[in-house]
């Protein structure tokens, strides 16, 4: 999405609650005229950008959750796919661990779908002070940390 477009539509948005959010902060400055009358008319005056401010801020945060929404389906819809599809394993795969109980480079799990490993591939698994290593598994389930 470009920067623009995106600002496009939060002004838009903006142009269209405008006169809602301008109705509803000098409905509440109405009701605050009676405990503090001085407050009540800064509150139309002054905080009519005030209220604006706030609203646009509000139109942002939706248009962000949006777009996190839509990568976040976008992530979930290619992992899906890829479970379907299998998935290539090319070039060097390393894998690094000091200190730790188990290490695996790769694990290939029997749910994973078609798996191709390209010629050339590598798979290197260092692992210092650890009590089991793996650089390649196949099969199994993938434990849970």
């Amino acid at each position: 999405m470009d920067r623009h477009i995106v600002e496009n539509a939060i002004d838009e948005q903006l142009k269209s609650r405008k006169k809602k959010v301008l109705n509803r902060n000098a409905i509440s400055a109405l009701f605050g005229a009676f405990s503090d009358p001085l407050g009540a008319l800064g509150k139309i005056f002054v905080g009519r950008d005030d209220a604006i401010d706030e609203e646009k801020q509000k139109i942002i945060q939706d248009v962000i959750l949006e777009m996190l929404c839509k990568i976040d389906d976008a992530i979930s819809q290619a992992a899906k796919e890829l479970n379907t599809q299998g998935f290539i394993l090319q070039g060097l795969i390393e894998t690094c661990a000091h200190g730790a109980d188990s290490v695996v480079g790769v694990h290939v799990a029997e749910n994973s779908g078609p798996v191709t490993m390209q010629a050339g591939t590598h798979i290197r698994t260092i692992a210092t002070a650890s009590k089991n290593v793996t650089g390649l598994k196949i099969g199994g389930q993938i434990e849970k940390e």
